[in-house]
């Protein structure tokens, strides 16, 4: 009896045992889960970490300091709203209140709930009133606003709490060199630099404020020094390939794009330098291969797309058959476009392919089908007969003869339905105005408007050097091939706003426009301010600010619509007889049966002194005109002169005075009004067309909760 008490007493002690054990290794095994973890986070493999994590989860829910880490995971991985979710978690079993209640803030700020994220820095803050974490994302918060100032006072409060505190000194030195203030902000480098020696990022971003400055000197310097401290910093191999760019030293450009491509090949922002270095050493094979590879690696590289494809167009023969290859991603696009209803969208990737290979008949016959849908039948007829005039010739001998007498060429069901609309338009223009007045709308000289573009280089591009550049060609561009706006672009920056306003008056433009580009990782902002070339002042400040895929060639219809709306819609008197006259305004310029204009005498109109609009003088009134009959580049109809003389010559001014009600006017646009100024005489949107592009950038801006800028996006990598 005895001895069975003593085993059922063993077998008890056992069993305790082995509960007590398996609870011990639970534990055990989620602490080892977790430091595992840690060690993946350390070495950046977030989705390593984060599967040890929820293995440690797994096993202890409750466990706070693992969904910190998940929620530190989740926004390291741009999961924002999973490491808000996360972070109330670990709020719930922690007493580490702020750091998670920060790290929660900063990913609302990602979220653009900025209001919510200053709620609860300000909770932290009347909890723990010295947490300078809070205070850092406060001065975010006044960076989004605007407020450089209000984000330098909070960054100096964080700094009075913890002198040596390295993310305030850079963050102030960063803040203090956005505001101009040179020598404060090499102070604060010099403090972080003191405490800081052995950091690497320390000496990153001291070289990139030395190049801000132009100190290239100091510039390499420092980026060498980063290096030396952490030769697997690659962001330091890249703005140390920055800086030898900026100093014309092409050949180490290379080599240092190389030798960062050999150890990740991936790197499309090596192909893209290495690609710019080349051109600029007058290789131009070499740099197409460049940016093409790059493109391979990252195909919605816009500013690389528009590198390469100004190279092409610069430097190699229209009739490279390599053209169409680099044209099909635009038609590959419009066709995207074209399935999503994106009407504007698709018309401007179909100006890009042309751009590109103005030969090419695939590209061209997409677009003339775009004519043919807006029902602009006489642009239709001369872009389908460019395409069957330009058709390659076809050797005879090679087809078979279907009967004794003659051979037949065998032509696609494309050029017989050219053909037969060729045909059948001939015969239908026969009543146009261009064949009863004998005029040839499509040789008529309808520049009204002469821009200049240019661009100062005053700002380091961290993601794509000599961006400015090459988005002020792009500006150009997307006016290239249209009567009606010649714009101009100067290949060089100018020294600033004295010389780019000597430059446009001695070449007698109109306006100016001085571009600035502000890139993101994942946004863009294209801004130019407009001045009168003839007296320098101020006409209008444009801003264009974009997210998402494709935000570059967003950006640039946007800054196109903005621009033509701000001209007013000129036309010119071709021919008169009696009390009807022929103008060289039509559909295609947004004119629609009904439009009423007052003529001017030629040569008397000019620019207002300041803001948008046009001046000339009542005694310079001939007369009123209103359209009666609208073809899409030519109209006429009836004149009817001011005073008793009739005063009328060919070649006076028409300015319009009003449209149609907007009932019969096209919201959309067309394939042409696109490019066409949309202004009234004060210089406001005159057209519908114009007016809903205005309304739908309104509403696409408060799409955008907040805004970044490269000094937002460079604050929040310090670490």
């Amino acid at each position: 009896m005895g001895g069975v008490k003593i085993i059922k007493r063993f077998a008890s002690v056992t069993v305790c045992a082995f509960f007590a054990v398996c609870v011990s290794a639970q534990s055990k095994s989620a602490l080892s889960l977790y430091n595992e973890g840690q060690n993946f986070q350390s070495a950046a493999n977030y989705y390593r970490a984060i599967e040890s994590y929820r293995e440690a989860l797994d096993i202890n829910p409750r466990y706070s300091d693992a969904w910190h880490a998940l929620a530190q995971c989740s926004y390291e991985l741009d999961q924002f709203e999973l490491c808000v979710q996360y972070c109330d978690e670990a709020l719930k079993f922690t007493a580490r209140y702020s750091d998670i209640q920060n790290l929660k803030a900063m990913a609302l700020i990602s979220l653009g709930r900025l209001d919510d994220a200053k709620t609860v820095f300000n909770e932290v803050l009347s909890r723990y009133p010295n947490d300078v974490e809070s205070r850092f994302g406060l001065a975010q918060l006044s960076l989004f606003n605007g407020s450089l100032s209000s984000a330098e006072s909070m960054y100096l409060d964080a700094l009075k709490r913890d002198g040596t505190n390295r993310k305030a000194l850079l963050s102030l030195a960063l803040v203090s060199a956005e505001l101009g203030k040179d020598a404060v902000a090499q102070r604060y480098v010099n403090q972080a630099l003191q405490y800081h020696s052995g950091n690497a990022q320390v000496h990153f971003l001291a070289a990139y404020l030395a190049l801000r400055r132009n100190d290239f000197v100091d510039a390499e310097r420092r980026a060498r020094s980063a290096i030396q401290i952490d030769s697997s910093y690659d962001a330091a191999y890249k703005l140390l390939a920055d800086i030898l760019y900026a100093q014309k030293r092409y050949a180490e450009v290379v080599d240092m794009c190389d030798y960062r491509i050999l150890h990740n090949r991936s790197l499309s922002d090596a192909w893209y330098l290495k690609g710019l270095a080349q051109t600029q050493q007058g290789q131009i094979e070499k740099a197409i291969a460049s940016f093409n590879t790059g493109l391979s690696l990252n195909p919605q590289d816009e500013i690389m797309r528009l590198a390469l494809e100004q190279i092409v167009d610069q430097n190699l023969p229209i009739e490279d058959a390599r053209r169409s290859t680099w044209a099909a991603y635009h038609i590959a696009k419009a066709a995207e476009y074209k399935r999503d209803f994106k009407g504007p969208f698709e018309r401007y990737e179909y100006q890009r392919a042309l751009t590109i290979d103005p030969l090419g008949s695939a590209a061209r016959q997409k677009y003339a089908s775009l004519l043919s849908r807006d029902k602009l039948w006489e642009s239709y007829l001369q872009q389908i007969r460019f395409i069957e005039e330009n058709r390659p010739e076809v050797d005879l001998s090679s087809f078979v003869q279907t009967d004794e007498n003659s051979p037949v060429i065998k032509k696609s069901s494309q050029q017989v339905e050219n053909e037969d609309y060729i045909e059948a338009l001939d015969s239908m223009m026969i009543e146009n105005l261009a064949h009863t007045w004998n005029v040839d709308p499509f040789y008529l000289d309808k520049t009204r408007w002469n821009i200049s573009v240019y661009y100062v280089v005053d700002d380091v591009q961290l993601i794509h050097p000599d961006a400015e550049r090459i988005v002020t060609q792009a500006v150009c561009d997307i006016f290239r091939g249209e009567a009606t706006t010649a714009v101009e672009v100067d290949s060089a920056a100018v020294s600033g706003y004295g010389e780019a306003y000597r430059l446009a008056r001695a070449a007698g433009k109109d306006y100016f426009v001085i571009l600035s580009v502000e890139e993101m990782e994942r946004s863009v902002r294209i801004a130019g301010t407009v001045y009168s070339a003839r007296t320098g002042t101020k006409t209008a400040d444009l801003s264009v600010y974009r997210t998402g895929n494709a935000r570059l060639a967003s950006a640039l219809r946007r800054f196109r619509q903005s621009l033509l709306a701000l001209l007013p819609i000129r036309g010119r008197v071709l021919a008169h007889a009696s009390k009807t006259i022929l103008t060289d305004l039509g559909k295609n310029d947004g004119i629609e049966k009904g439009a009423e204009f007052e003529v001017v005498r030629r040569g008397t109109i000019s620019t207002v002194d300041s803001g948008p609009g046009i001046f000339y003088r009542e005694s310079d009134i001939v007369g009123t005109y209103v359209a009666e009959v609208v073809d899409e580049e030519l109209s006429s109809g009836t004149f009817t002169k001011r005073g008793f003389y009739d005063v009328l010559n060919d070649d006076d001014e028409l300015v319009l005075v009003k449209l149609p009600s907007k009932e019969t006017q096209d919201a959309d646009g067309s394939v042409l009004t696109d490019t066409r100024p949309a202004g009234d005489a004060d210089g406001n949107a005159a057209t519908e067309a114009a007016k809903e592009a205005n309304r739908e950038a309104v509403r696409e801006d408060l799409m955008v909760a907040a805004t970044e800028t490269p000094l937002i996006e460079m604050i929040r990598s310090i670490r």
